[in-house]
């Protein structure tokens, strides 16, 4: 995917290291940026020096982020795709080694983990099990598998499925390969290999809730800085396997809301760095959110306002613990 992202697209491209060329194909899929021809001129130097077959598509209007990962699907040719943001890096090497893998298992959905860390933050693995293995198809895997759809670059699906389903209904709500993850999961199963695959860069301009599509402009959408955009984005989560749940005739949301109560303490966490009053408001959205809280929220909470920030977050491991065993 790309929009208005430059260098951060250059970059991605060098990133792309595979010993079989021949196997792969790099499509690029611009979303009607501003800086749409400098991209186009990005892609064409790199189509001159690359191994690899490059597809360049602008699109005439602005599609949005959930209808141009779609988009980008219908462009490939091949049999598998991976999704990579135009902010993010493969690893070098790992790229061989997931090919490896898929070609061999031939699974419906694959990824792997990826390296995370903001501007000033500790960069840390996630997405990460302690083996490669295959994941069972289901509801239960489904549900405890939310989290790791949420970021869609190295998510590996077989084109067909993500042809299956209709991206119209998911103008604006971020979240479409979350859907596609969980309805193939679920009917399919997929496989996980143990590999760090992603560097999760993720440094260029933030363009949700300002782009053409979006209709009404979104500030807290496009306010990454802001304490309250974590929960501006979780909205278009919550929706989406919501949607699911109804398509499907399952209760995923139930299985996440619990997982969302557990990582509920990072969001009150930054919003009582910031201030009381911060922590307060926070609280106070979260809870009228259209997901049913655990206790554990409250634990978080309270503690938080009672003791601040940086004793709590020593604490962070009591409630996660507790949590899990119940």
């Amino acid at each position: 995917t790309s929009y208005n992202r430059v260098g951060e697209l250059e970059r991605c491209l060098k990133s792309i290291d595979c010993k079989e060329a021949d196997e792969i194909e790099v499509v690029v899929s611009e979303d009607c940026s501003p800086m749409r021809e400098n991209i186009r001129q990005v892609v064409a130097d790199y189509a001159k020096c690359c191994p690899y077959k490059v597809v360049f598509n602008t699109n005439e209007q602005n599609l949005g982020y959930d209808r141009n990962l779609y988009k980008l699907a219908s462009l490939a040719s091949g049999e598998f795709i991976m999704y990579l943001s135009d902010d993010d890096c493969l690893f070098s090497g790992k790229f061989d080694e997931v090919l490896t893998c898929v070609k061999k298992q031939r699974p419906a959905l694959a990824y792997s983990a990826f390296w995370f860390g903001t501007c000033g933050e500790k960069k840390e693995v996630r997405r990460m099990y302690d083996h490669s293995h295959i994941i069972p198809s289901g509801e239960l895997s489904a549900g405890k598998r939310v989290y790791d759809s949420i970021l869609f670059s190295g998510l590996i699906f077989k084109k067909e499925l993500v042809l299956d389903i209709d991206p119209s209904r998911f103008v604006n709500s971020n979240f479409f390969q979350v859907y596609l993850f969980l309805d193939i999961i679920y009917r399919h199963g997929g496989y996980y290999q143990n590999a760090l695959l992603i560097d999760c860069v993720s440094d260029g301009e933030n363009a949700f809730g300002r782009v053409a599509s979006s209709g009404v402009q979104n500030e807290l959408l496009a306010d990454r800085d802001s304490v309250f955009s974590k929960l501006e984005f979780q909205k278009g989560l919550m929706k989406v396997i919501r949607m699911f749940d109804a398509d499907h005739g399952t209760n995923v949301f139930k299985l996440f809301s619990k997982e969302y109560s557990l990582r509920s303490f990072s969001g009150l966490y930054i919003a009582r760095k910031e201030s009381v009053s911060s922590c307060k408001e926070y609280w106070r959205r979260m809870k009228a959110m259209d997901i049913s809280l655990h206790p554990v929220c409250y634990i978080y909470y309270v503690s938080l306002m009672g003791l601040g920030a940086k004793a709590c977050r020593q604490l962070y491991a009591l409630p996660k613990f507790v949590l899990k065993k119940v």
